[in-house]
């Protein structure tokens, strides 16, 4: 196993977050007297945020290379994001390719260009891509297959490292509280710090399952419904590209995808149904 300089640096910055928390909790870092503004109410409190993710991001990056971490930090983005792949755009997805069939058959070599140029960094360009380079209909449907496979296995990869991190939430909030309460009690001889003590121990718990249930576990769901949307629509279009290669007729090619994307969403309800 080759040892990873960027894990290793995230590891010790995580860790040095979690050590930042607990020392201020302990009363040996005065992180309020440093940065104030960070302590504008009593529900928003820096050393809880700092022990919870500096925890979470420690475990993540231990567990997981840093690569697939940049990964998931960078899908992270899609919590704004709304699908686009909804049953309404598949429809328009069909009525592209069965236009792209008329085309492709007027001036193959033209259309094969134009294609390209259009839809680039798209999946569809991609298998456009092979069909001019020559591959066979069923070395197309084998690499767009795997391509497809490979896409969805890593959005299912990134949704487990949320959800992981999500159910290390908890645990780090408790980690923390233990601290506070420690602090607590080896404070019983002055009572002006028991109040302080066992609020901070409280609101790391508290970060602890807000991180996980409003952040983390809804972000890894979201992944996979993309992810299960994205396939769909892969497969569509993989299916669509192959009919246009075999010069099959607009008529039969709308037929065929319409039973192809009525399949696929009853599959994927009844897969729904299932997990309930």
């Amino acid at each position: 196993m080759r040892f990873s300089i960027l894990s290793f640096f995230w590891i010790i910055f995580s860790l040095s977050l979690l050590m930042t928390g607990i020392l201020d909790i302990i009363g040996i870092i005065p992180l309020k007297e440093y940065f104030p503004y960070l302590f504008i109410n009593r529900f928003l409190d820096l050393p809880s945020f700092l022990i919870v993710m500096g925890g979470l991001l420690a475990n993540a990056f231990i567990i997981y290379p840093s690569k697939l971490m940049r990964s998931a930090f960078a899908k992270m983005s899609q919590t704004f994001h709304q699908s686009i792949n909804t049953q309404k755009v598949l429809q328009k997805d069909i009525e592209s390719i069965v236009a792209w069939s008329n085309e492709y058959k007027t001036n193959r070599l033209e259309f094969l260009r134009t294609i390209q140029d259009k839809q680039k960094h798209d999946f569809t360009s991609y298998l456009f891509s092979l069909i001019s380079t020559n591959y066979s209909i069923d070395e197309v449907r084998v690499i767009g297959e795997t391509s497809i496979d490979e896409n969805y296995s890593n959005s299912h990869k990134i949704s487990e490292v949320l959800k992981n991190m999500g159910n290390s939430g908890p645990a780090f909030g408790m980690f923390g509280t233990l601290f506070g309460l420690v602090y607590m009690l080896s404070s019983l001889d002055d009572p002006s710090k028991i109040g302080p003590g066992l609020a901070t121990g409280l609101l790391v718990t508290l970060y602890g399952v807000t991180f996980t249930h409003l952040f983390f576990y809804p972000v890894s769901k979201k992944i996979m419904l993309n992810a299960d949307y994205n396939k769909i629509r892969e497969e569509l279009m993989l299916e669509g590209v192959q009919l246009i290669a075999e010069n099959k007729s607009p008529l039969f090619i709308k037929d065929k995808l319409q039973t192809y994307l009525d399949r696929s969403y009853t599959i994927k309800q009844l897969k729904a149904e299932n997990k309930k």
